[in-house]
């Protein structure tokens, strides 16, 4: 009984450490998870050998999910980029409260665009500073019921780089582009931070605003679908993904083993 009652008072302490907005508490949480799945086994079999088995599931239950439907899923070659409609308020209450947000920084609203991939429907909200030829983007993706939502800052220099400063908070599901330099910034609490942030970045990576080529505000959907269209060619070329027919492209054996890295590291930095 009093094995029993360990475990779930590890369960219960993981749990309450995810309630907390803290980045430190929530990795504690997944720290003891995985402790109270080692502890079971071991109770379990009295065998350290099948407790580090039972520990090692977590780790390969993503493999199951990626092989068994994402591999089978159809994606696009090209994504059309155009306008369309935000999503109602019980979707994503806070997209206002952002924009405001946003446009208080000194940005304005450019357009309200989106594309959609097999299932997961994407909306993107764009918005530019004028002075600062700094693109801001909202965008929402929605999968089966599942919502979450991420924001984007871009400056473009002249050789066509794109530094980009983002709260996505996973790791990305292609590679990047040699085109593209990532500044992370998942932690930052308002969009001030961010702002800092990518200044910070720029300043580190050499970029003066002054040199930063401006965009066209009424434009800056194709500039976005043309992104999606050099990765989706560059992870061709790598083979992370392969042509699936014409239109559509699918993720190769290396795509599915790149993946599964990928939700390894989430689940290690979460």
């Amino acid at each position: 009984m009093s094995k029993f009652l360990l475990i779930i008072g590890l369960l219960i302490f993981a749990y309450a450490c995810r309630t907390f907005n803290n980045r430190y508490l929530a990795k504690a949480g997944w720290l003891t998870v995985l402790i109270a799945s080692y502890l079971s086994g071991y109770f379990i079999t009295d065998s350290h050998a099948w407790a580090w088995f039972g520990l090692s599931l977590w780790f390969f239950f993503p493999w199951v999910e990626i092989v068994g439907r994402v591999r089978k899923l159809r994606f696009p070659l090209r994504s059309v980029v155009k306008h369309r409609f935000p999503p109602s308020r019980e979707v994503f209450p806070d997209l206002d409260e952002i924009t405001t947000e946003v446009e208080e920084a000194g940005f304005e609203k450019a357009d309200d665009a989106g594309w959609k991939w097999e299932e997961t429907d994407h909306f993107v909200r764009i918005f530019y500073h004028q002075e600062k030829k700094l693109q801001a983007t909202i965008s929402i993706a929605q999968q089966e019921g599942y919502v979450f939502s991420h924001a984007n800052l871009t400056t473009r220099a002249a050789d066509n780089t794109a530094f980009v400063t983002t709260n996505y908070p996973f790791s990305f599901t292609m590679k990047l582009t040699p085109g593209q330099q990532i500044n992370r910034c998942d932690q930052a609490e308002c969009f001030d931070e961010m702002l800092q942030s990518h200044a910070d970045f720029l300043v580190t990576s050499g970029v003066m605003v002054e040199a930063a080529i401006a965009q066209d505000p009424d434009n800056l959907h194709i500039l976005m679908a043309e992104d999606l269209s050099k990765q989706v060619d560059h992870n061709l070329h790598e083979g992370v993904i392969i042509r699936a027919d014409d239109d559509h492209f699918r993720y190769s054996w290396r795509g599915c083993f790149f993946l599964w890295f990928q939700v390894l590291k989430d689940m290690i930095r979460v």
